[in-house]
């Protein structure tokens, strides 16, 4: 137990000593990702394995470390316990501004360097439930995720398209699995499930016996959900993504984001960003089907939180269109 306790003191002093050790000499850089069954995890493993085999004259060791997901890894960028974290512009945005969970806290050190994935918004309706748009969600029962989660997505969508609050409707707090089997056995009306696609629990929706349809927002609504909420950007769910989905489907997306502490050298930043998108994004794009959306020409595509100026140098020297709002306070000066 003593040798325990010992390891476990020796560990916390190495951690404590490396945070404070000169970014010049650093050795490790670890990515925060997520749950190791989800899918920050595995896309943060891609990246890190992406990072050591094309940089590794660079005598830097890249890994990918399991957390909680977007929250989690913002609060170990802010204490530096982490260098590289994954998280969804929402959050990250709110981290960086403090607002919603971060509140007279606000995360200053973070720094983007390209978004990743969409993820998706997608509220799916029981078709005979007479539901037809976002203003018939009113006075119904609504799975909004888990209690605890933060609810600003859907309340905003609501504004955006139908001017109803979190108060028109009746919020059952459940799981996406749960949501879905609510949904089949005509529990609720409709279920909010935002995430990459293809989303399982989507899918098995579309699937199941109780026919569904999904909720579409028009260009004048995204318009006016962007005013709320700037990081949301259109979405489209190809045809045949879902058993049974005979169109595209518009929707909203919320960009995932690879986010770096403000202190990584800018050079290695301009290098990571040039493995991504002039060196082995095609090899990629491969290895996990989130990564398959990346791109340069949407790279930048993220409102709310500054980007690293080793990145910008680099989507500048690419000529890509880098908007004001995201150059970093440190490029102002």
């Amino acid at each position: 137990m003593k040798r325990l306790a010992l390891a476990i003191l020796i560990v916390a002093l190495g951690f404590s000593l490396f945070a404070g050790t000169s970014l010049a000499q650093l050795k490790f850089i670890v990515i925060g990702t997520g749950s190791t069954g989800g899918t920050f995890y595995p896309a943060g493993t891609v990246l890190a394995n992406t990072f050591n085999t094309y940089l590794k004259d660079l005598g830097i060791k890249w890994s990918a470390q399991a957390s909680g997901g977007s929250i989690e890894n913002l609060s170990m960028l802010s204490r530096k316990e982490i260098q590289m974290g994954i998280a969804g512009s929402a959050p990250a945005s709110w981290a960086y501004e403090g607002k919603e969970m971060f509140e007279g806290k606000p995360i200053k050190n973070i720094r983007a360097i390209t978004t990743l994935w969409p993820e998706m918004t997608q509220v799916i309706y029981r078709k005979d439930s007479g539901i037809k748009h976002w203003k018939d969600l009113k006075g119904r029962k609504v799975a909004v995720g888990p209690a605890g989660n933060p609810h600003f997505y859907m309340a905003s969508l609501l504004k955006a398209t139908a001017d109803l609050t979190f108060n028109d409707i009746i919020p059952e707090y459940m799981g996406y699995g749960d949501s879905v089997e609510a949904l089949q056995s005509r529990l609720i009306d409709a279920a909010y499930l935002s995430a990459g696609i293809p989303t399982p629990a989507v899918a098995q929706a579309y699937a199941g016996r109780v026919p569904v349809d999904m909720l579409e927002i028009s260009d004048e609504e995204l318009d006016r959900l962007q005013k709320i909420a700037p990081f949301y950007v259109r979405g489209i769910i190809p045809k045949g993504t879902y058993p049974g989905q005979d169109r595209d489907l518009k929707v909203a997306a919320n960009p995932t984001v690879l986010l770096v502490e403000k202190d990584l050298p800018e050079d290695i930043v301009y290098k990571m960003v040039e493995v991504i998108y002039a060196k082995a994004l095609d090899e990629i794009r491969k290895q996990h089907k989130a990564l398959s959306y990346l791109s340069l020409e949407s790279a930048t595509q993220v409102g709310g939180i500054p980007f690293h100026p080793g990145a910008i140098k680099f989507y500048k020297e690419k000529g890509i269109k880098v908007s004001e709002d995201i150059i970093p306070p440190e490029m102002k000066k």
